[in-house]
């Protein structure tokens, strides 16, 4: 199966609308927005999957495919609390779980900007015992 095409220049400019509003820049917090370019080049590396996604979003806050950036960033906002929906939860779900790969961004929160394994994150010893009633109870499948 062949991936999709790159986003074109209106959608591209929409994402872009739309990642800033999501997560705009903090120079309180030392993080950028999610319309930084670098942050923007992978979002939209990955963005091709959610392209009806964002299409019917930006159709329904905008004028039409590339017109989102001409929304001053409060209305944009404003429309896209209005609007809710799945399209806009998987355009969230899209910035949000690109957005925090970014090593800036991990940094200014404190994490160190590194993937979770192969080092892994210590966890604490819980009590095993509070696995005893789900060891203790009887089967609830069937045999193979």
């Amino acid at each position: 199966m062949d991936a999709p095409p790159p986003l074109d220049p209106a959608e591209l400019a929409d994402l872009e609308a739309l990642a800033g509003a999501m997560i705009p820049a903090s120079e309180a917090h030392g993080v950028p927005g999610a319309d930084d370019p670098e942050i923007l080049a992978v979002i939209a590396a990955h963005a091709a999957g959610a392209r009806e996604a964002l299409a019917r979003l930006a159709a329904g806050l905008g004028d039409g495919p590339g017109t989102l950036g001409a929304l001053d960033r409060a209305e944009l906002e404003a429309r896209l609390v209005r609007s809710g929906g799945p399209e806009a939860g998987a355009v969230y779900a899209l910035v949000l779980m690109h957005y925090y790969r970014d090593d800036r961004v991990m940094a200014a929160l404190g994490l160190e900007p590194r993937p979770p394994f192969p080092a892994g994150h210590p966890l604490e010893d819980g009590d095993a015992a509070l696995l005893d009633p789900v060891r203790a109870r009887a089967p609830f499948w069937r045999p193979a």
